[in-house]
């Protein structure tokens, strides 16, 4: 069975304002938060051993996968990231064709790091571009302009890497549908084989939402936003991408393993400060504080992880369990995450691994939506339709 591991850097230069995922601009504790997460990287390998399985729902590409992610993994001295690397890799045997991710910003990203990361065994990178327009990138706070993206493409491709992934933000005050396009165009001209394409969210905490939650329908209507979201997932398939996912699209061979094995209900390990992961019937994480996570790493010993991870043991100052999932919860979370895929739910998968049909347990919630058009029936599958995918959070909702 696959081993998946999420690695999460919580260090940016700066913090954008669209952004609520756990970073801090304070990197003077990076080389000490470094040595903390290899340790835990040993602890896990010690403790765990190959115990490490998966729950798949669906026939996906079961390799291993490592996936380092922020924050802003490309910030910190290249050295620091491939000593983990390694570190990881020998502690869990991480098989030789295993997707090893790590995203980059092009505000940070070098010659020199990249050849290191493709030294040490980075094979896939995502590239953080957001946009290729000027104004748009003011917008949301980035660092680099267009010519820093497009620069920094060029530089991955020269280090070797051919399975590239780029970010793109939709929605944004200012932004149009053709310039997405063009975006897109320019991607696929470059050789990019996977885009990502995220719906701006106002969250709370952020600067944005202080900045936008009383004026965002005023700049950009839901409609507008809408027809963004549906006018660039066509334009991907148009050029060869295929959506798989509601904010993924790649192209033949390129769909990112690491991801889908969060969709399909695979086990994954979490190591670092803001980052979560799910054991068995355990979904645990690490509060948002690097300081918390560089005192338990350096001072936890290997039977207290071990009986934090049999569910045994909560007074720990940075770990912490969020849930103990029942039967009931992982059929829920069949329908939160499968229903996100193109796919969507493989009934005969859901009843190999619970025993039961899915349109027994959700009978009413899928009746009902079937009944409004948001959901439908393809052979032995449920998913959503186009009316569906535009209030996808509320269809979901009703199955949990």
């Amino acid at each position: 069975m696959a081993r998946h591991i999420y690695v999460h850097n919580p260090f940016c230069a700066r913090k954008c304002p669209y952004c609520d995922f756990y970073s801090v601009t304070d990197t003077s504790c990076t080389e000490e938060f470094y040595k903390a997460a290899i340790r835990e990287a040993e602890l896990l390998g010690s403790i765990t051993g190959e115990n490490t399985g998966t729950n798949p729902l669906t026939d996906i590409d079961n390799r291993d996968t490592v996936y380092f992610g922020g924050g802003t993994p490309s910030l910190p001295d290249s050295k620091l990231i491939t000593e983990l690397l390694r570190a990881i890799k020998k502690a869990f045997s991480i098989a030789s064709d295993a997707e090893i991710t790590i995203e980059v910003n092009p505000s940070s990203v070098t010659t020199e790091k990249l050849t290191e990361y493709r030294e040490a065994g980075f094979n896939r990178i995502s590239l953080g571009v957001q946009s290729l327009d000027d104004e748009v990138l003011k917008t949301l706070g980035r660092l680099h302009d267009a010519k820093g993206a497009l620069d920094a493409i060029e530089k991955i491709k020269k280090a070797g890497f051919t399975n590239i992934s780029a970010d793109l933000i939709t929605g944004v005050p200012g932004e149009t549908l053709d310039g997405i396009k063009k975006d897109i165009k320019t991607f696929r001209e470059l050789g990019i084989k996977h885009i990502s394409t995220y719906s701006l969210m106002l969250e709370e905490g952020t600067a944005f939402y202080d900045r936008y939650n009383k004026t965002i329908e005023e700049l950009i209507s839901p409609d507008v936003e809408r027809e963004m979201y549906h006018g660039t997932r066509a334009f991907l398939n148009e050029l060869g991408y295929e959506t798989y996912e509601i904010s993924n699209s790649a192209m033949s061979g390129f769909k990112s393993i690491h991801n889908s094995s969060y969709w399909n209900s695979c086990e994954y390990f979490a190591i670092g400060a803001g980052a979560h992961g799910f054991l068995g019937d355990l979904r645990y994480g690490h509060r948002d504080d690097v300081r918390a996570y560089i005192e338990e790493m350096n001072t936890i010993t290997a039977d207290d992880y071990k009986a934090f991870l049999e569910g045994n043991k909560s007074d720990l100052k940075s770990l912490y369990i969020e849930e103990t999932l029942t039967k009931e919860d992982k059929m829920r979370e069949v329908a939160f995450l499968r229903l996100r895929t193109t796919e969507g739910i493989l009934l005969d998968e859901f009843k190999k691994v619970f025993g039961v049909e899915f349109e027994d347990v959700f009978a009413d919630a899928v009746n009902s939506n079937i009944e409004k058009g948001l959901l439908e029936r393809k052979q032995r599958t449920l998913r959503l339709t186009r009316s569906g995918l535009d209030i996808a959070n509320i269809v979901i909702e009703d199955f949990l």
